[in-house]
Formats: structure tokens, C-alpha cells, sequence
């Protein structure tokens, strides 16, 4: 008796290898877009770990801030401050605790300051395009042999003059710390207490109102910031992290909360600039941009 014997065709063949193509290719692709997915998690958990602590620490600056008319305060729009294009400084005396001289009596201020480090002196060093703070606490006056000591500075001595590298983002101070390592971008603004926003702290519709006058007339500075994660700054040159942030707009006058953001991600999102047109969107797409209002304490009435 003949038995027969089946056989795959070439056909049933073809077809079988074309499923098992398509197949790998669909699970290649799952498990390419969960990596990717992993990734963005990650680079995200990254930043706004330590986006918090950042924020809360300048929350607590601000919130202590010395609102006294007979005290400095450097910052956009005051005299002295130039048009602060590009990354943004400001400086002020707060009542929390700094890095104090070796000797004499310490005294309840500090002088606190933060700015986005772009000294060329400083491009390879860690600090460069990174925000950094200046706590640098202050003497009783009357306890220290010279203004530069760090004795608390009434008007009209200003920040800026005993204190120079508070007024430029050029410069490189022992006395500054890195506290934002991510942080590549730093523009604010102010809230003003009728509501308004401003690029002065101050309200120029109030009668004698031309100068910040302890901030009697700011209920809050706004913050925004722009962030890059470790693992995607190691792979851009200080040049290419420098044509980003060069692409992120200053706020301009007019403009409510939420308008400087929108335009940060917009420009993130639709890149004009051809070299940044140029870097990968795996590590464009892992920018983060970030806003808080940081109040002031209410001025004693």
C-alpha cells in the first residue's frame, strides 16, 4: 500500500518566512519604542529630581528676602543691571544662612545670588553653562577689617560694587556653587501686587514708584528654566549647548505667566536654527522647561 508523503511548497515556505519577517520587525519595533519610552522616563525623572530641591531652595531665598528700602537689591531692570540678555542674574540680601568668613561675628544676612556660569575660562569646567548659587554670609558691621569681608552693605552702596561678578555671567567666583547642574536657562520677571507683570520691580503708575524701594510693589519673582539631563549633555559640545539656550527667547514686556514657556517649547519643538536643527531630536525632545512663581513675604504695613 503507497502512503503519501506531504511537503511545505516553496509557496507555504515564502509565505511562512515572510510572517516570521514581519513578526521580528514588529516586536524589534515594540521593544525600540519601550527603550525609547524608558529612556524619556528616565531623562524626565532625572530633571525634575532635581528641579524641586532647586526651586524649593529659591523659594525659601526669596521668601526671606530683606525688604528694606535702605538695602540693594540686584536684578532686571534696576539701574546698573544692563538689558540682561540671554541668561539672567539677580542678587539680593536674605535672611538665611550662608557661607560665613572664618572670623567675626555673624550676622542674620546673606548675600544670595544665581546665574547661568559663561566664562570661557571656565569652559571645561563643571560650572560652565550650569546655574549656580552665592550664598555668602554676612558680618556684623563694625566686625570686619574690610566691605569686602562681607559686612552688610546699606544704600547707597550697591551689590553689584562690592560684590562685582554678581553683574556678569562672564565670570568665575569661588564664593558660587553649583545648584542647578542641568539648568542651562535662567530668565524671570516679576509679578507685581496690582497683578501686572514686569521686567521692572517696581510699578511706574504709582506716584514717586521709580526704583525697587525694599519691593514694596512685587508680590513674586517668576522663574523659568530650561534643563538638559546628564546623559544628553555629554554628547553636545559647549558651543551646541550655548546655540540652544541662544535659541530660547528672553520674556518680553506685555506677556502674562505661561507666554515664556510657550515660546521656549515652541522653538524646542520647530527648530529655525540650522544647528540646532542638526542635533539629534532623541536629545532635543529630553530639554525640559520649567516655571514657578517664588513669593515674596508681604511688606510690613
Amino acid at each position: 500500500m503507497r502512503h503519501l508523503i506531504r511537503a511545505f511548497t516553496l509557496v507555504e515556505i515564502l509565505i511562512a518566512i515572510s510572517l516570521l519577517g514581519v513578526l521580528t520587525l514588529l516586536l524589534s519595533r515594540l521593544f525600540n519604542s519601550a527603550a525609547s519610552a524608558t529612556s524619556m522616563s528616565g531623562k524626565r525623572m532625572e530633571s525634575e529630581g532635581q528641579i524641586r530641591p532647586l526651586f524649593d531652595r529659591m523659594a525659601t531665598d526669596v521668601a526671606q528676602m530683606a525688604k528694606r528700602a535702605d538695602l540693594d537689591f540686584y536684578g532686571k531692570g534696576t539701574p546698573g543691571s544692563g538689558a540682561m540678555t540671554g541668561n539672567d542674574r539677580i542678587a539680593f540680601f536674605s535672611m538665611v544662612p550662608g557661607d560665613y568668613p572664618s572670623t567675626g561675628s555673624e550676622s542674620p544676612f546673606s548675600v544670595i545670588a544665581y546665574k547661568v556660569n559663561s566664562s570661557e575660562a571656565a569652559a571645561n569646567s563643571a560650572v560652565y553653562t550650569r546655574l549656580q548659587r552665592m550664598a555668602r554670609g554676612l558680618l556684623m558691621n563694625g566686625d570686619s577689617s574690610s566691605i569686602n569681608d562681607g559686612p552688610i552693605a546699606f544704600m547707597p552702596v550697591n551689590i553689584s560694587t562690592v560684590w562685582a561678578t554678581v553683574s556678569t555671567n562672564a565670570a568665575t567666583d569661588s564664593k558660587y556653587e553649583v545648584a542647578g547642574p542641568q539648568v542651562f536657562r535662567f530668565e524671570y520677571y516679576y509679578l507685581l501686587t496690582n497683578g501686572n507683570v514686569s521686567t521692572t520691580p517696581w510699578d511706574p503708575l504709582l506716584p514717586g514708584h521709580t526704583g525697587p524701594a525694599g519691593m514694596r510693589d512685587v508680590a513674586a519673582i517668576v522663574a523659568a528654566v530650561a534643563t538638559l539631563d546628564s546623559r544628553s549633555r555629554v554628547l553636545l559640545t559647549n558651543s551646541q549647548v550655548a546655540t540652544i539656550s541662544g535659541t530660547l527667547v528672553d520674556y518680553a514686556p506685555g506677556n502674562g505667566p505661561g507666554w515664556l514657556l510657550t515660546q521656549w517649547q515652541n522653538a524646542l519643538n520647530a527648530p529655525t536654527n540650522a544647528s540646532v536643527q542638526a542635533i539629534p531630536r532623541s536629545i532635543i525632545a529630553g530639554i525640559r522647561v520649567y516655571e514657578r512663581h517664588f513669593y515674596l513675604a508681604p511688606t510690613p504695613q
